[in-house]
């Protein structure tokens, strides 16, 4: 009795193999091609990562920002369709008071 729900079953991975993929799916891919991870010089303490975060939020194409301290990292993720120069990036970082090192792209 259970044969043909296991078929069935069968039937639906073959037909989606994404739901099984390591891959990313389209909306991870998209969402990873809207983040942006500058590295950064100087920023040590909680005051830091608000003044970087306040910069940020201030331009709109941002949808979300994450300081990570520890790494000297600032994760930014733009909203759907938005997009910014790397010479943006380097203005906010300058702006909040610290030294650009790198920008890294996800999918670049």
């Amino acid at each position: 009795m259970m044969k043909p729900v296991f078929a069935a079953l069968a039937l639906a991975l073959v037909a989606s193999p994404s739901a099984l993929a390591d891959e990313p799916t389209t909306e991870t891919a998209a969402a990873e091609a809207n983040l942006i991870t500058a590295k950064v010089n100087g920023m040590v303490c909680d005051f830091c990562a608000q003044a970087v975060t306040y910069m940020f939020n201030k331009d709109e194409a941002v949808d979300a920002v994450q300081v990570d301290l520890d790494n000297g990292e600032i994760r930014v993720t733009l909203k759907a369709g938005a997009a910014m120069t790397d010479e943006r990036v380097e203005e906010l970082v300058t702006k909040s008071g610290y030294d650009l090192v790198e920008i890294l792209r996800a999918n670049a």
